[in-house]
């Protein structure tokens, strides 16, 4: 390398000039010397230029990722291996292959070209049976062989197929299709309008183009190996971030085509525009994926990318070898098969629903009824009896019996629809099972629900002795539900408002799933928290109903601020949020100071400051969720 380098050099010095292009030559051709400096060649094959020439292009890079050896290959020739399942398909797209390049004196010139490129496929396939043929591997195989020769292409097909294009040649196309999944989410941190302009066709059209790293639509041989040098040297992604570049500049164009049309959107976005400036688009893409990394992609897109993916097991090909890209490929094809295996149970499933429901009621309580016995209770086995006691020690400890502590519990009405006991006996033990047992804990009417909230706005009792050993579930329910309603409607007015109408503007339904995900959450999950810290040290001051009640009755603050906070000025909207935590917070830690305080003095401190870190947590939440 460095005599071809010295050479080089002295012929440039002879003519008396020296261009950019040969100056470039020279550098790569020291950075090639082994160990070869793989961080200059990435530079250079980004820079204007590329690799310079063919001589000098991918196999420099490829080499960086090393092929594994192949010691059954080394004894045998790979004509005889077993034949690969797909080689009639390769035999007709290879009949089809070298349209625009390269240009051949005579017939029996494009006959040896296509006789070379069936044998770099067949060869590579041959020796890795794993591998799944697609329509387009053509493509990209032709253009490795033109630069590299029949004799080193193999190699860097194998190391490509294992390291760049794993995800293309799985037994299924899904992986390909998520990764196209991507581009929206790139097209948006840019331009937002043009990515809901063009929602309404799904990003299948860049499949062709992605596919063949672009050696299916660019015509130009001198173009496509230009790109093949930056597209080898970047991770996987680049070449979606080099799409959505084309999407982007296409903006006027596409914007002019209206929604109503996606199959016209469609039709244009598949065929790349003519003619394409290569280095402008390679110098933004560049910009582009280093501005917005796909860990900073909206929608969580890129977090819903397998991790076997190519997107993110090759980021640099320098650290990756082919025997690990194999050892990935087994991993991610089996991934695959379990994924459209439960894709297809579930298909199943949806398809029989109704029958599979009725088979299941009925199974159910034919053992129910064993379980019972046919005489009822008084017939039950000595294992059903254990089992209701088991049961029922349970309930006992989840304080929902009414003689668990001093404080009296809803009574159940001996006229209820759901009560099995006479009038006058004694009230049985509500099983968990009986809607009973559950309608005692909406037993409210709706005087009693107005005067709670309200008694949790204006505090002035504590609000225990508001319950007075009543609690109930009713009003937390609702009050939770019209708080979400009205975080997604007034979260909406919001966006709206910032939208400065630049675009027709849609409602974004994941506002309602994110607020009743946030509130019910919330509510649900931090009083069963603060109830199992309440038993854990001995306290036995409030039950788990009576925690779920305070929290409920707690978010009746959040309903006005939701209200007010939909304004476009946004320290008001700090204001109003910060003014609805401060008077909430207040009242769980008065409400609650009595309870934990029965604990340790060290522990109750640490409990009413998770309290308040909890409640400042869903505060900032709906601060950034509905009104940023």
């Amino acid at each position: 390398m460095e005599d071809a380098a010295l050479f080089t050099d002295a012929n440039a010095r002879k003519s008396g000039h020296v261009s950019a292009e040969q100056k470039k030559a020279v550098k790569i051709l020291v950075a090639c010397n082994e160990p070869p400096d793989i961080d200059a060649l990435v530079t250079y094959a980004t820079t204007r230029y590329g690799l310079v020439d063919d001589e000098m292009s991918g196999p420099i890079l490829l080499r960086g990722a090393p092929a594994s050896s192949n010691k059954d290959g080394a004894r045998r020739s790979w004509k005889d291996l077993p034949p690969h399942r797909d080689e009639e398909q390769v035999r007709l797209d290879v009949d089809r292959s070298f349209v625009y390049y390269p240009k051949c004196d005579n017939e029996q010139q494009l006959v040896e070209w296509k006789d070379q490129l069936s044998w770099v496929i067949l060869k590579v396939l041959r020796e890795n049976q794993c591998l799944c043929y697609f329509q387009g591997y053509h493509d990209i195989v032709q253009v490795l062989l033109l630069v590299l020769g029949a004799s080193k292409a193999p190699a860097s097909v194998t190391c490509l197929s294992f390291l760049r294009i794993r995800d293309f040649m799985l037994p299924s196309l899904a992986p390909s299709l998520d990764q196209l999944m991507l581009l929206p989410s790139i097209v948006s941190t840019i331009d937002p309008g043009l990515s809901l302009h063009l929602s309404s066709t799904r990003p299948f059209f860049a499949l062709s183009a992605t596919l063949t790293m672009y050696a299916h639509e660019i015509e130009g041989y001198g173009q496509i190996v230009r790109l093949f040098d930056f597209l080898i040297a970047h991770p996987s992604v680049v070449s979606l971030y080099f799409f959505a570049v084309i999407i982007l500049s296409r903006r006027e164009e596409l914007l002019e085509i209206p929604t109503s049309e996606p199959e016209m959107l469609h039709s244009v976005l598949s065929k790349l525009p003519k003619p394409l400036d290569i280095e402008a688009l390679i110098g933004k893409t560049v910009i582009l994926f280093t501005e917005h990394p796909p860990e900073t992609l909206p929608d969580w897109t890129w977090q819903q990318i397998s991790s076997h993916s190519v997107l993110k097991t090759t980021r640099w090909l320098k650290y990756d070898t082919v025997d690990n890209g194999k050892r990935i490929f087994e991993r991610q094809a089996k991934h695959v098969r379990r994924v459209e295996m439960k894709n297809m149970i579930m298909i199943e499933i949806w398809k029989r629903r109704r029958p599979a429901a009725q088979v299941g009621i009925a199974i159910g309580i034919g053992l129910f009824s064993f379980w019972i016995g046919k005489d009822g209770y008084g017939g039950q086995t000595g294992l059903a009896k254990l089992a209701m006691h088991r049961v029922w020690d349970i309930v006992q400890q989840l304080d929902f019996n009414e003689n668990t502590h001093s404080r009296s519990k809803i009574l159940p009405d001996s006229s209820a629809p759901y009560s099995s006991q006479p009038p006058g006996q004694a009230p049985s033990k509500r099983f968990l099972w009986t809607l009973s047992f559950y309608a005692q804990f909406f037993d409210v009417d709706t005087t009693e629900v107005l005067r709670r909230c309200t008694s949790s706005l204006y505090p002035r009792t504590p609000f225990l002795d508001i319950l007075d050993g009543n609690p109930d579930l009713y009003g937390p329910f609702w009050i939770a539900t019209t708080v979400v309603f009205i975080l997604f409607l007034t979260g909406t007015i919001s966006q709206y408002l910032s939208d400065h109408h630049h675009i027709h503007f849609e409602y974004n339904f994941k506002l309602l799933s994110g607020a009743a995900g946030l509130i019910y959450g919330y509510t649900g999950f931090v009083p069963v928290g603060l109830w199992a810290c309440l038993k854990w040290f001995g306290a036995e001051s409030a039950t788990l109903i009576e925690c779920w009640a305070l929290y409920g009755y707690g978010n009746c603050i959040w309903i006005p601020v939701a209200l007010i906070s939909w304004s476009p000025i946004t320290l008001l909207n700090y204001i109003f949020v910060g003014l609805g935590f401060l008077w909430s917070v207040v009242f769980l830690v008065r409400n609650l100071w009595p309870v934990v305080n029965a604990t340790d003095a060290k522990i109750s401190k640490i409990l009413v400051i998770v309290v308040v870190a909890l409640h400042a947590g869903l505060a900032i939440a709906i601060k950034i969720l509905f009104f940023a």
